[in-house]
């Protein structure tokens, strides 16, 4: 097309052309920095509990921190993946035994930390020097729960880790520990298209919508301790997730479904489907934060009706398809991080959206740094 450029002076053009850059390009190191402090405070999942042996450590990235997994005298551990010597990382080395204590051994000259970060061993010291006051790696928060190791970067949690009241529960069945691979995109970008039920119709026809009924439901949104809780009804296409399939007593193709989704800030999302004849289906998903565009979701799937193990395949199957046609969608969102409202990048409306409406707004408040 022809023309003249736009004048330099036009009000307002040089905050859009930046915004622009950086919704393709990636956010700058700035928001990038900002946003790994803001989730600094809050429990992550990084390792299934069963990857970790007892004389093995694990590396893991956790908000663009590598860090060491390891079982030290029967305590998860969660250290700096860099030994102070030369800077080799320590999950490449071994737990030894060290004065009667489990330590953890650097592959490259040896040293040898406790389970609070401190080097205790160093083999190259001279007789008579004392090891070094520095040579001393951080240690971080973890605990065990759900099957799931989670590593706290900040030494005062803002929320303890969120609930998962039906796991254990005799009345549903719980289905195995699911890991999926990283996806290209960030936690909150994960988090909201679970969250999001209006792309149900477009992104998962037939499973969880249909395109003859699009109209957004009425959206109960609230915040209640450290969850945001969202609720709405609508129909779906029957399937494993709405119904007991092998013994169906329903007689609608496509029964009305009750959600309740709890958003355990900011990175954990339980999804509670009520649907006929009194079932349950419970989808929990938690989310680790590698970088600022590479998410681990791990995710289990409970339910109070088919209670045969032999069965969980079939919900497996189901879930997984409805994973990849999400993965494809989340994968091509820019910018990487949420553009702040102001910015007009995204246009979220009322009332379809409010329940990521007050999920951005609850993030912000957090000081979980969004893109500028």
């Amino acid at each position: 097309m022809g023309g003249n450029p736009l004048p330099l002076s036009v009000p307002g053009l040089r905050e859009v052309v930046v915004i622009s850059a950086q919704a393709q390009d990636g956010p700058s190191q700035a928001s990038i920095s900002a946003y790994y402090t803001g989730l600094r405070p809050f429990w992550h999942p990084v390792l299934p509990i069963s990857e970790l042996t007892d004389r093995h450590p694990k590396a893991v990235t956790l908000l663009g921190e590598r860090l060491v997994i390891a079982r030290l005298n029967g305590e998860t551990v969660a250290l700096d993946d860099v030994c102070r010597h030369f800077q080799a990382s320590l999950s490449l080395g071994e737990v030894v035994e060290r004065e009667g204590k489990e330590c953890l051994m650097c592959p490259y000259h040896g040293w040898t930390y406790d389970k609070d970060g401190r080097c205790v061993h160093i083999p190259q010291l001279a007789d008579g020097r004392e090891i070094p006051r520095d040579a001393q790696v951080p240690r971080y928060l973890t605990r065990e729960k759900y099957g799931l190791i989670w590593v706290c970067l900040h030494n005062e949690p803002l929320f303890d880790i969120p609930e998962f009241p039906e796991l254990g529960d005799p009345k549903f069945h719980a289905g195995p520990l699911r890991v999926y691979d990283p996806w290209e995109a960030s936690a909150p970008r994960m988090i909201m298209g679970a969250l999001d039920d209006t792309h149900f119709p477009w992104v998962h026809p037939g499973l969880l919508g249909n395109r003859d009924q699009t109209d957004a439901p009425l959206h109960s949104v609230e915040r209640v301790g450290r969850y945001l809780v969202s609720r709405y009804s609508i129909q779906q296409p029957k399937n494993v997730s709405t119904s007991d399939s092998l013994n169906v007593k329903g007689s609608f193709d496509n029964p009305v479904i009750s959600y309740t989704n709890y958003v355990g800030m900011p990175g954990v999302i339980r999804l509670m489907k009520d649907g006929e004849g009194g079932t349950c289906y419970v989808v929990w998903l938690a989310t680790c934060p590698h970088t600022y565009k590479s998410t681990t979701s791990f995710w289990r799937v409970v339910r109070n009706y088919d209670l045969d193990a032999e069965h969980d395949g079939r919900y497996e199957e189901f879930e997984d398809q409805v994973r990849a046609q999400d993965k494809v969608i989340v994968e091509s969102q820019r910018p990487w991080l949420l553009p702040p409202f102001w910015s007009k990048i995204e246009l979220p409306i009322r009332p379809a959206d409010l329940p990521l409406i007050e999920y951005q707004k609850w993030l912000e408040e957090l000081g979980i740094a969004l893109d500028v």
